[in-house]
């Protein structure tokens, strides 16, 4: 049987990812990556997802005519039915078309789900969730999402938003969010988060190794940046990392003790880079959980690593062809 090919594309805050993945092993045929660039016009938009694209396909070396289908996965609330990214915050887009123009340029079924959902449907069927049918998927990067898996399937809840632990209120009044809250999870244990704590001390005159690699208009600061500088053991580094994963293991027990999960799956790229960050808020989800809720609980990382979204997003192709 010929093998089945098909494009995933994980849209998210700081980067575009694309690739050609064969869908029935979970290969990467080949691969695409830009940066974010916040456009203001859809056509704009569309054209630099399509340059990632055709990035992939020329390193897949293979026709796009062999493409069953594409799948994206867009940092945000989606209706999935139209193929529409309803609300970004990360992103600073509303109501945008994204799966329809990618159909008409490339001639085959497209599918547009949430990108932390698709990421999930990775680990779930070539990662860290095999072989467990009741797991939540946790990713950390410029904002917190998760996928719920219950009974071997997604949870998505009554308006298709379930997952959005991002936006879990921590500290009524507390640091603004991008969704428009006050206090709430994504805003204190994000790698934004952390950036954004590490350029308060900077201008309150803390010296720090990373205080030239912050971009001072959007508080972004590079995982690797992070992982070197607690790697050589910077005060003002670690001790926003070590804030970040205590607020990150609340969020979780949190999670822990209204879904008692088999396994919590942590993933993205401020999980990748840190193990710090990882093996602190593993322990602070376990201290703040009921006993009884993680007698049985695993938590453990991501296995897919920054493709988890564009072998998910394949997989939603699979399933339209």
């Amino acid at each position: 049987m010929a093998d089945r090919l098909a494009v995933g594309i994980d849209f998210g805050g700081t980067k575009i990812l694309a690739g050609v993945v064969n869908v029935d092993t979970g290969k990467l045929v080949g691969t695409g990556k830009k940066k974010t660039r916040q456009p203001h016009e859809q056509d704009d938009l569309i054209k630099r997802i399509a340059s990632v694209v055709d990035e992939a396909i020329d390193e897949a070396k293979i026709d796009s005519k062999k493409l069953i289908g594409i799948g994206i996965g867009a940092a945000g609330m989606v209706n999935r039915q139209k193929g529409i990214l309803l609300n970004a915050v990360n992103l600073g887009l509303q109501e945008v078309a994204l799966a329809e123009p990618l159909s008409d340029i490339y001639k085959v079924p497209s599918r547009l789900g949430n990108d932390v959902e698709v990421a999930t449907l990775g680990e779930m069927k070539f990662g860290a969730g095999r072989n467990c049918d009741d797991f939540i998927c946790i990713f950390v990067g410029t904002g917190i999402g998760s996928g719920i898996v219950v009974d071997g399937k997604q949870y998505r809840g009554s308006s298709g938003t379930a997952g959005e632990i991002g936006h879990i209120i921590l500290e009524p009044g507390g640091r603004p969010c991008g969704c428009g809250a006050m206090g709430c999870l994504e805003a204190y244990a994000s790698r934004t988060a952390v950036a954004k704590q590490i350029l308060q001390d900077v201008n309150r005159g803390l010296d720090t190794m990373v205080r030239d690699k912050i971009d001072l208009t959007k508080g972004i600061l590079r995982s690797k940046a992070l992982a070197q500088a607690v790697q050589a053991g910077d005060d003002v580094v670690v001790r926003a990392v070590d804030s970040a994963a205590k607020y990150m293991g609340m969020g979780m027990a949190t999670a822990v003790n209204l879904l008692n999960p088999r396994r919590i799956i942590l993933g993205g790229g401020l999980v990748e880079a840190l193990d710090h960050y990882y093996q602190a808020a593993q322990r602070e989800a376990h201290y703040r959980s009921l006993r009884i809720a993680t007698k049985k609980l695993e938590i453990s990382k991501a296995e897919l690593g920054d493709y988890a979204g564009i072998i998910g997003a394949a997989l939603l192709a699979k399933d339209k062809s």
